[in-house]
This record gives C-alpha cells, structure tokens and sequence, in this order.
C-alpha cells in the first residue's frame, strides 16, 4: 500500500441558523483543525441528526473520517480501521445525500473508493457477496451504521440478499434521522418482498411520518388485508383520516373511511355518527349504507342490517356486496333456504363472481358432510376445488376435528394425488386420533411415490416412534396390571423390535417363573444392545437361579467385561467363582478319596489357578504330593494352607509326618508337639504323634 492515501478537501458552506447545531458544527471543525478525528466526528453527526439535510454537516463528517482513516492506514498500520472510516465516508459521499450531491462529489468518490479497496486488499477480504453481508451485520452490531450500510449496498450482487439490504439500510437511515432516504429504501425492500408484513408496516410508518398520508394509506391498509385488525394501524389511519377531514369536512369518502375505521375499533355508535354524516354529503354513496349493513350485523342486529342492505337493492338490485352481505344475514337469522336463493340469483348472473362463491361455500360447509362438500365443490368448482377442498382440510385439522380432516383429505388425494404435503397432514391426523397403522400404511404410499421428500421420511419416523410409545404405554399398563402375557403380546405386537420390548418380554416371562423364556428374550436385548451390562448381568442371574454355573460365570463376565464398575454383576461373579471352586474341590476331594490322584491333581490346580488361596485346595495338593513322595511340594503346600487357615491343625501332623520322612528330626519334632497341643481329638494321629516324640527325643538334643 502506498505510504499516503488521499484526504478529501471540501468547502464548508452556509451554515444552519439552528443555535444548537451551530454549536456542534463549531466544535467539529475546530477538533478536525486540531486533528482530533474522532470527537470532531462526534460532534458533526450530533449536527447532522438536527439537521439531517445540512450539507456543511455532512462534508465535515466526510473528511473527519478520511482523516481519521488515513492516520490509521499511513501511521498505525491498521488497515481494518482505515477500511470501516473510508466505508463510513464512502456511505455519506454516495448513499446518505441527495443525487446532485453524489454528482458533485464524483472525483472524490472514485480516491476514496481506491483507498478502501487497497485496505481490503491489504486485510485479504472477502469481496463476495455473502461475506460482505455478515460484515455489514458485524458493523451494525458494533455501532458502526454508516460503514455497515456501505457493505449492505455492496452485498446486492446476491439476489437473496437485496430485500435484506435494502431493508436494513432504510433502518439505518432511520436511526442516523435521515428519514426521506429511509423511506426509498423500504419503498426498495418491498418491490423485491411485497408480501413482507412487517416490512410494509416500516414503510408505511416512515411516510406516515414524512407526512405522505396517501401513500401511507395504501400501505397501512394493504397490512390489514393481511392481517386482524391491528390496533397500531387502525390508531394510525384514525389519526390521517380526521386531519384530512379537518382539512376538507365536507369530504364524504373521508367521512365514510373514517367510519369505517371506527367501526373495525369496535366503536360503533361513533362509526355510525360518521356513516350519518357521509350519506347526508353524498346520498348516491351505497358503499356507505353497505357499511351500516355491516355495522348493525356486527352488533347482532341482523333486521336492521338487512334494512340497510334492502335500501341499496332498491335502487340498485344486482349490487353484489349488499345481496352477498343480505345473505348472510339471513343465513344467522336460520333462513339458510332465502340465504342459498340469494346467492344462487347472483351466481346466475355472474357465475365466476368470487365473493358470492365463497359466500355459498360457507353456507353448503355447514349442511353437508365433508365428503358432500367434496362433491359439491368438484361440481361447482372444477378448477378451484384442490385449494377450497385443502383449505377446509386444514382448518378442520386445526380444530382437531380429525375425523372429518381425514375423509377431506382424501377427498383432497383423489383430486391431486402428487401432492405430498397433504399425506403427511393426513398422517398426522391419523396418527393424533391413534390410528398409528393407518398413518404408517399412508407415509409408506407416500414414500414409495416420493422416495426423496425428506418432509415424507420424516414423517414417516415420527409416526413411527408415536406409534412404539402407544404400544409400548399399552403393555406397560398390562404389566403393571400384572397381566404379563397380554403385555407380552402388545410388546410383540412393536416392529421393529427393540431393546426395551425385548426386555419387557423377558422380564414378563420371568415374573411369569419361566426362566427359559426369559433367557430367550434377555439374549434377544442383548443382542439389539450389545453394550449394556444390565442385560448381560440379568442372564447371568437367571442361570445361577437355574444353578447353570458356567453359563452364568460367562454371562457375568460379560456384565463385568461392558460395565468394570456394575457391583452385582462384581458380587455375583464372585459367587460364582466360589461356587465353581467348592464343586471343583469336592469332585477332587471324590477323585482323592478313589485314589484317582491325577486326575484331582488337575482339578485343584484349576481351583487354585483362580483362587490361589483356598486353603482347603492346598491340603488337598499337599496330601496328593505325599502320595507321590514329592514331600518338598507337600511341604510348601501345607505351610500355605494353615497360615491361610489355622483351623487345619492336623496339617501340622502331615507336616511332621514328611519331615521325619526326610530324616529332618528336629523339624519333625517341633510339628508333632504343635500339633498335639492343638490337636483336640485323641485318636491314632495324636497317639502315634506323642509316641513319635519319645522316639525323636535323642535326636533333637
């Protein structure tokens, strides 16, 4: 970037009278002579916001952001500053002034545009349309309205973002007073958005304000054909409406308007005060007494509303409005057959006449089912009968009256049946009057026709998990009632099967006492939830109920295996393990007793593989050792097991025994005399361990 970058120059012109902006304009200038940017640009808009027209104002405000700008870019290095000061002067050169005032600043323009665009090259920005509007979002969050609505205006190069941008502009222009270029702006935003509510009711306030009352008018009452009467707005039109007629009293179409808008107020005794006055200045104005007609329907008075109706078709009998509204009435007051003759006169005359169309639809919907409705409507309305017929669907839907909803739609699908918003509105009205099967067999049509409409699929799986919820709440209250096989048969009943309806089988069938089953159906959970250690600790318990010790070790090893800290599966393997060991020792024990040594041999060595401290296996090792004269091993075994156990006193005799089998006399001693002072049974071991202390006596001097 070069090392300079051009400050515009202007001439301040002529200044306002206005003492308060002066004082501003002043402290402006004198902070940009003093090069204080950013107080002078402060104080240059605090005068434009009182006088947003002044061009002084706006030129100061210009070069204190250029200045500020260039010592940002030139001394700071920052080009992200120097780049929203040029964007905010850049706004008031060519959006914020008037078209002769963009003219004459043209050159300038083009610098401060070039300036800005080597601090966006500079900063590596993102030129493309999207980006620019998140910036200008960012700028405005921040404060900054100028430089964000620079950014918005270079953001129109996307065609979704012009309503937005042309939108958030006109809002910024309200914010910085500049209400005239506000005004164009929502004029912009709404030829893109037309049907944009909120949008209209901006524009139709901002010319409202600018005191274009027509204008205004239009745009207010455009807003309340599309919605109920808003109060905001109606307060508005009162308000246009009575300083016109200040200005003309004697105007009847003021005078009625005014009516009419006292009367959507709901102030009806005024409404007619001004209905009184606009037939006195115009008596040939029927829309007038059309109005009364209405007043006095509003208010229940359907006789004299008629009245008011009757004296236009005098005059004028095939007047549409008045025979519509007269048909009405007669329709509230019961006399539906004159209502239906009115109406049909008119349709005679005029058979594509749309209000009395309409008219005779409200009425036919209140003596005829949904299904004779349909068939009205495809014979007297061939080309409007899917949005009449849908329409009505939908407002049945609304009011949850589902059945006659489900038959319209239907109705609806025999007329456009490639439209699949209405399955799914049909679906979900099966499915809210519980007729989940319905609801299914209608979205598994649908989706064979539209494969790819996600509205469908998705759909299709809400219905689906309603569905399981009914099924599942059914069965859970057969079980709780426990009814356990007609629960069985309603968690049957759910497809496809899941972890929760297998465990509500398995759990039936349990408090059933068919453990079997029970199993059968825990595997089944097991297997659509492998991960769950619960399940796998369930199996584990029912095959130790069953006394199946191996499968319940290998189903609680598996608990253990999913789950290290599920304490009952923890507890239950553990007595599995003992159970397991106490079988193995008493087959050994068995197999010991048979002389069968090694074959006991290698089942205790399972036992002790496992728990490498049953006292009881170690005996029993011992004594099988012995057997085999391997009286060193015999003699490790025994001096495990009774320090695991000192209750097996009479391994001290074995002890004994197998020392003096090794000719080690002393040591034999010492465990023959342990042995019969615990020993408290006198039978041959004692006998023969005292004798054999006598014996050992010279040996152990």
């Amino acid at each position: 970037m070069k090392k300079t970058l051009l400050t515009l120059c202007v001439l301040v012109i002529g200044l306002s009278v206005n003492a308060g902006f002066k004082e501003h304009f002043d402290l402006g200038q004198q902070y940009l002579a003093n090069y204080q940017y950013s107080g002078a640009i402060t104080e240059f808009k605090s005068a434009l916001r009182i006088n947003y027209l002044d061009n002084s104002a706006r030129i100061g405000l210009v070069n204190s952001y250029l200045a500020r700008g260039t010592y940002f870019a030139n001394t700071d290095k920052n080009y992200a500053k120097a780049a929203d000061d040029y964007r905010a002067a850049l706004f008031y050169l060519i959006y914020y002034p008037t078209a002769n005032q963009v003219k004459n600043s043209s050159q300038a323009i083009v610098q401060v545009t070039s300036n800005l665009n080597k601090c966006l090259s500079s900063l590596n920005f993102d030129t493309s349309s999207q980006n620019r509007f998140n910036t200008a979002k960012q700028l405005r969050a921040e404060g900054n309205f100028a430089a964000a609505a620079y950014e918005f205006n270079q953001a129109l190069g996307d065609r979704g973002l012009i309503k937005d941008c042309f939108e958030q502009t006109g809002d910024i222009m309200k914010l910085l007073g500049n209400d005239q270029k506000a005004a164009e702006y929502y004029k912009k935003a709404v030829a893109v958005a037309p049907d944009d509510i909120n949008l209209r009711m901006s524009y139709a306030k901002m010319l409202d304000k600018l005191g274009q009352s027509d204008d205004a008018v239009k745009e207010y009452n455009y807003v309340l054909t599309r919605t109920s009467d808003d109060k905001e707005i109606l307060y508005s039109l009162e308000r246009i409406y009575k300083r016109k007629l200040e200005e003309s009293p004697n105007d009847a179409a003021v005078t009625a308007n005014l009516g009419a808008i006292m009367q959507k107020e709901g102030n009806f005794d005024e409404a007619l005060r001004y209905y009184s006055k606009s037939e006195y200045l115009d008596p040939s104005n029927v829309g007038t007494r059309i109005n009364v007609g209405t007043l006095y329907a509003q208010k229940g008075d359907y006789k004299t509303a008629i009245t008011a109706y009757d004296s236009v078709l005098i005059l004028y009998p095939d007047n549409v409005e008045a025979n519509v509204n007269k048909a009405q009435a007669l329709s509230k007051m019961g006399d539906n057959k004159a209502a239906t003759d009115l109406l049909k006169k008119v349709l005679s005359k005029d058979p594509n006449n749309e209000l009395a169309q309409n008219e005779m639809l409200s009425m036919v919907k209140t003596t005829m089912t949904p299904v004779q409705f349909a068939d009205y409507v495809k014979k007297n309305n061939p080309d409007n009968a899917f949005g009449i017929l849908y329409d009505y669907a939908l407002d049945l839907h609304k009011n949850n009256k589902l059945n006659d909803s489900i038959a319209l739609y239907n109705e609806v699908l025999k007329i456009a049946p490639e439209e699949p918003e209405v399955y799914v509105n049909l679906a979900i009205a099966q499915g809210q009057s519980k007729n989940y099967d319905a609801a299914i067999a209608t979205l598994t049509g649908a989706n064979s026709k539209f494969p790819n409409n996600s509205q469908i699929n998705d759909a299709l799986k809400s219905i689906n998990a309603q569905s399981t919820d009914e099924k599942l709440e059914i069965a859970a209250n057969f079980y709780n009632n426990k009814d356990y096989q007609n629960a069985i048969n309603e968690y049957l009943k759910i497809k496809p099967a899941t972890s929760d309806t297998m465990l509500g089988i398995a759990s039936a069938y349990q408090n059933m006492g068919d453990i079997d089953k029970a199993i059968e159906y825990y595997k089944e959970a097991l297997k659509l939830a492998p991960s769950n250690s619960d399940i796998a600790y369930y199996i584990a318990a029912l095959y130790a109920e069953k006394e199946d010790v191996e499968n319940a070790k290998t189903y609680a090893e598996k608990s253990v295996s999913l789950n290290k800290t599920n304490k009952q599966a923890q507890e239950l393997l553990q007595s599995l393990d003992a159970q397991i060991s106490s079988n193995n020792l008493e087959k050994a024990i068995a197999l010991f007793d048979e002389e069968k040594y090694d074959e006991s041999l290698v089942l205790i060595n399972q036992i002790l593989a496992s728990n490498p401290k049953d006292s009881y296996a170690l005996y029993y090792r011992g004594m099988i050792y012995d057997t085999k004269k391997k009286y060193s091993d015999a003699l490790k075994d025994y001096a495990q097991a009774i320090k695991l156990n000192p209750d097996l006193t009479i391994i001290n005799y074995l002890i004994g025994v197998d020392y003096d089998m090794l000719e080690n006399y002393k040591e034999a001693s010492n465990y023959y005399r342990t042995f019969v002072e615990t020993y408290s049974e006198n039978d041959d071991y004692k006998t023969y361990a005292q004798n054999r202390l006598g014996e050992l006596k010279d040996y152990v001097k």
